[in-house]
């Protein structure tokens, strides 16, 4: 039976699909005139994501739920075999051929193999993946000499993993509020030089990043424009490719890394994917008044061993705008200024929701 390339999110799979050069209609989302594949031939692909998983008769979930689930969510299968109900049969056609050695996967419910939480908790610990014991220390107890290091080689293996090619050519934004409507020159909206250089959630003070966003609207966001202001907004375009750390979990595609041969590539990545999300979350903060200094370290940490492994900068999602992408540059002469313009701030929107609390009398 035929699956195709409207069933899976792996880039990776979605290549040997295509590679197969046939075109016909899919058994699973019933898609038509679509690449397709025979769905037994991906069992080889499949089986390091299988192997994750054991069966936990108390606490499982059925193996199509835990494919779909937060682990695996956008990494699998597509909302499209989501919706025609089949994820467990197609499942079913790719490990017909092997089946006596996974049926009680599907038989059985499962759980990933590390969410036992003595063996979590020791997979974990040489990230000391809580994020606050990490932070409390560099901020109020240690500074240079943590008495509880981080794993920096691991670390290290794990950031390759989130690693992107941004290339030449492709422009960002940058903006700054101006109190006029002639805004700024182009050669004032770069980066500060060092010795202006104030405390950023990734530059540390007196040492100066390029904050750019992926579009204009972001950068207006991320700048707090209100109404009526005036902002300068500033094109740069980079100048040759680079290699930034993206922190996002769509970076990297987990059937590649399931057939990589470092010992457990995957499920490291899996482990300990929370400790990049909180990186992420700390870095897409918008900067407050009330901040202290002491409240960038723990990602200025980490960014300056992004930055002493070679690569140009860190990629990560704006809090403000949904769908806005920030980089923070360490390199900023790969930018080229192109031009600057100004905008007048007409309209605001706000979204809102009422929350619960006690009456007051």
């Amino acid at each position: 039976m035929n699956c195709c390339i409207n069933c899976f999110e792996s880039r990776y799979i979605n290549s040997i699909i295509l590679n197969n050069k046939t075109i016909g209609n899919c058994d699973y989302c019933k898609s038509q005139n679509v690449s397709i594949y025979e769905a037994s031939e991906l069992n080889r692909n499949f089986a390091g994501i299988l192997d994750l998983f054991v069966v936990d008769t108390e606490n499982g979930k059925p193996l199509e739920t835990q494919i779909i689930s937060d682990y695996f969510s956008q990494k699998v299968f597509t909302q499209t075999l989501i919706d025609a109900d089949n994820v467990k049969q197609l499942i079913s056609e790719i490990i017909k051929d092997d089946i006596a050695d996974y049926q009680h996967l599907l038989d059985d419910p499962v759980r990933l193999r590390f969410q036992n939480e003595q063996d979590e908790e020791e997979a974990n610990q040489p990230l000391f993946l809580s994020w606050d014991k990490f932070s409390e220390e560099i901020k109020n107890v240690n500074r240079f000499h943590l008495k509880n290091p981080l794993d920096l080689e691991k670390l290290r293996k794990l950031f390759r993993h989130f690693q992107k090619e941004l290339y030449k050519g492709k422009k960002y934004y940058r903006a700054r509020i101006s109190d006029n409507p002639k805004g700024y020159a182009i050669g004032e909206m770069g980066n500060p030089p060092n010795k202006s250089a104030k405390s950023g959630r990734a530059n540390p003070n007196g040492i100066s990043y390029l904050y750019l966003a992926n579009d204009i609207l972001t950068t207006l966001y991320e700048v707090r424009a209100s109404l009526f202001d005036y902002v300068t907004v500033g094109t740069f375009r980079l100048e040759e490719n680079i290699r930034v750390i993206n922190l996002s979990h769509s970076t990297y595609d987990i059937f590649e890394l399931a057939e990589l041969e470092e010992l457990q590539s995957l499920e490291e990545v899996m482990i300990h994917g929370s400790f990049i999300d909180k990186l992420e979350q700390e870095l897409s903060k918008p900067r407050r008044r009330s901040d202290s200094e002491l409240d960038y370290l723990p990602t200025q940490y980490l960014s300056e061993l992004i930055k002493s492994m070679g690569f140009d900068g860190i990629e990560f999602k704006s809090s403000l705008y949904q769908s806005g992408v920030n980089l923070a540059i360490f390199n900023p002469h790969k930018f080229k200024p192109l031009e600057v313009s100004v905008y007048d701030i007409e309209n605001i929107k706000l979204d809102y929701t009422k929350l619960e609390t006690e009456d007051t009398f």
